[in-house]
């Protein structure tokens, strides 16, 4: 690594702060042009399908604000969505055993994008009332951005 001089000088941006967002902006323009170009096809696909995916679902939750049981029955897929957003990503076992909601609404909502056939519509209910909690996404609950269902 390259060894700076000490002349009172700092290296490239590190005392503009305002051009950080325009350069991490351009930086990552340039990543993605070069992913798309030379990306093997298998990972340029499934970038896209997982682009539009979470587009998707940012669209059904209204921007991760609304986390209800409504919007995971119409959308189960958006469960894998929302345990990528939390930080670090949480594991599926984690999350069921955090939330306390059954494995298997958990595995059919993310392996088949569908819920489990013979479960009630109370049942669901219930379980789906869990996913959202605080213990799981306590800092996005606490900051106000999401609304735990009523």
């Amino acid at each position: 690594m390259k060894k700076f001089k000490k002349r009172g000088k700092l290296p490239v941006n590190r005392d503009n702060p305002d051009r950080w967002k325009a350069d991490i902006a351009q930086s990552v323009d340039l990543f993605n042009s070069w992913f798309m170009a030379f990306a093997p096809k298998a990972f340029r696909e499934t970038r896209i399908a997982t682009t539009r995916h979470v587009e998707a679902a940012l669209g059904w939750t209204e921007n991760l604000t609304k986390i209800t049981a409504v919007v995971l029955r119409e959308h189960p897929d958006v469960l894998q969505m929302l345990r990528m957003a939390t930080c670090p990503p949480i594991a599926r076992d984690r999350l069921i055993g955090l939330s306390g909601a059954w494995k298997t609404l958990i595995g059919c909502m993310e392996h088949k994008n569908a819920l489990p056939s013979r479960m009630s519509a109370e049942t669901f209910e219930k379980e789906a009332q869990k996913i959202p909690d605080p213990s799981i996404a306590g800092h996005v609950l606490q900051s106000g951005r999401l609304k735990r269902p009523e």
